[in-house]
C-alpha cells in the first residue's frame, strides 16, 4: 500500500453546529460545566473542519469515559502563577484543553507586556491538536509555539526495542494578512499514533517502517501495533524528546518515561503542555511581517511541481483548504469516528447526530 494513511469517509456530511451541540452534551452529561465543555468541543470541531480526525471530536468517547471513571476533574480549580516573565498552569486533573488554555492565554499576555511569553501547565490532559494552540498566539498577532507529553511512553528511541520517549506533539503559528496563519503540526514519530489507530480500524494494515509490535519488532499488521517509530530516525527521536523535556521537566510533572504508563487505578491523566509566544512588534512591524510572510507562501506556490503533484504547498495550507471547504457544506466522518460517537451516544443516553 501507499505511505499515505487513507481512510473511507462518508458521502453524509454533518453541519460543524451539529457536532458542537452534540459534543457540548455529552460533555455536560459527564458534568463538565457548559461553558467549558463548550470551549472544548470547539477546539475538537476545528480539527475535524481541518480534516484531524483522529485530534477531533472522536477523542469525545475516551474523554467521558475518563470523565466518568474519575479521572478527569469536570470542574477543575485551575491556578496560574506569574513570575518573571514566565507562567506556569497547575491543572487539577482539568482536560487538557482548559489547561492548554490558561497557559496559552497567560503567555500571549506576557508577551504582549514583555516581547517573549512563556507558560508550563501541569497536572492536565490531552490537549487535542497542538497546531489549535499556537494557532490562539497568530490570531493575537505573535508567533505561538505549543508542546505536549502524556503518561505512557509510545515511541522508540532509535535503537531501542522499547519506548523511549512519547510521540510528542508539536506546533508553530504564524501570522499571516489572511485568516489562515501558516502553521506547522506534527508529531514526532512517523504517524500520530492516533491515526495509525484510525487506519488500522479502517484497513487493517499500516505502512512499512513506521511501527513495531510490543516486542519492537517492525510490522504493518494494525492488530499488532504497539509503539511508532520516530519520524526521520535519530532526528525525529532527538526533536520529540527535547519537547517531551520542555513540557514535562519543565512543569515539574516529569518525561514521559519518567512517568510510566497511565496508573490503571487512579487514572490520573499526568498531561505537561509548554507555550511560546513572540510578539513580533518587538521585532518589526507586524504589518511588515505579515507581508513577508504572504510573499514566502505566494513563492513556495509557485515552485514548480514534482510528478503527482499539482502545487507546493506551506505547511498548514492543505488542512486550510479542507477547512473552507467544511465550515460551507460540513464534515464528512470516516467509520472510525462515527463507531466510537455512536457508542457513547448509547452509553450516555444521548442522541447520534443525524447522518451517522
Amino acid at each position: 500500500m501507499s505511505d499515505r494513511l487513507r481512510y473511507d469517509i462518508g458521502e453524509v456530511r454533518v453541519p460543524a453546529d451539529t457536532m458542537r451541540a452534540f459534543g457540548t452534551n455529552a460533555l455536560t452529561a459527564t458534568g463538565v460545566p457548559r461553558d467549558d465543555a463548550a470551549f472544548v468541543v470547539e477546539t475538537l470541531v476545528h480539527c475535524d473542519l481541518r480534516g484531524v480526525f483522529s485530534h477531533g471530536t472522536r477523542l469525545l468517547a475516551a474523554y467521558t469515559e475518563a470523565l466518568q471513571a474519575g479521572a478527569i476533574n469536570p470542574k477543575p480549580n485551575i491556578r496560574v502563577s506569574c513570575s518573571d516573565g514566565a507562567a506556569r498552569v497547575t491543572g487539577d486533573r482539568s482536560l487538557g484543553q482548559l489547561g492548554a488554555r490558561a497557559g496559552m492565554q497567560a503567555a500571549i499576555d506576557i508577551a504582549h507586556e514583555r516581547g517573549v511569553g512563556v507558560a508550563v501547565a501541569s497536572d492536565t490532559g490531552h490537549f487535542g491538536a497542538a497546531a489549535y494552540w499556537a494557532l490562539m498566539a497568530a490570531e493575537a498577532g505573535l508567533i505561538g509555539h505549543a508542546a505536549s507529553n502524556m503518561a505512557g511512553p509510545c515511541m522508540l528511541a532509535t535503537g531501542s526495542r522499547q519506548p523511549a520517549t512519547g510521540n510528542t506533539p508539536l506546533a508553530w503559528a504564524f501570522p499571516t494578512h489572511g485568516s489562515q496563519p501558516v502553521v506547522l503540526d506534527m508529531a514526532s514519530g512517523a504517524y500520530a499514533l492516533n491515526k495509525l489507530h484510525m487506519v488500522g480500524t479502517t484497513t487493517g494494515t499500516l505502512p512499512t517502517g513506521v511501527a513495531t509490535d510490543i516486542e519492537g519488532n517492525p510490522t504493518t499488521d494494525a492488530s499488532r501495533l504497539a509503539y511508532v517509530l520516530p519520524a526521520g530516525g535519530p532526528k525525529g527521536y532527538g526533536i520529540g524528546l527535547v519537547h517531551d523535556l520542555m513540557a514535562g521537566v519543565l512543569s515539574g510533572d516529569g518525561a514521559t518515561l519518567i512517568k510510566g504508563a497511565l496508573d490503571p487505578e487512579n487514572r490520573v491523566p499526568r498531561g505537561s503542555l509548554f507555550f511560546l509566544t513572540m510578539d513580533v512588534g518587538a521585532f518589526l512591524p507586524l504589518d511588515d511581517f505579515r507581508t513577508a510572510m504572504d510573499a514566502q507562501s505566494g513563492a513556495v506556490n509557485a515552485l514548480p511541481p514534482a510528478a503527482g503533484f499539482e502545487m507546493v504547498q506551506m505547511p498548514g495550507q492543505p488542512e486550510w483548504e479542507l477547512f473552507e471547504d467544511r465550515v460551507a457544506n460540513g464534515i464528512a466522518y470516516p467509520a472510525s469516528v462515527i463507531d466510537p460517537l455512536t457508542a457513547m451516544a448509547d452509553r450516555l443516553g444521548l442522541d447520534a447526530p443525524a447522518g451517522f
